[in-house]
């Protein structure tokens, strides 16, 4: 269960990494790397999310 809740927990966090508004703020330049973090965490996340379901579902 430990497992699931931080897979989960880094999907949230790379979906908070792209819809974080930097606009207007000192960040304002690093608005490109934040958005390509956040989709690569998504992304990361969400296989190994897939990948660990699928391995759960075939060894039961």
């Amino acid at each position: 269960m430990n497992k699931w809740l931080s897979l989960a927990g880094g999907l949230l966090g790379g979906y908070a990494l792209l819809k974080t508004p930097l606009e207007g703020s000192f960040l304002n330049g690093l608005n490109t790397l934040v958005d390509g973090i956040g989709l690569i965490a998504m992304l990361v996340f969400s296989g190994a999310l897939i990948y660990a379901g699928v391995r759960d579902w075939f060894q039961k």
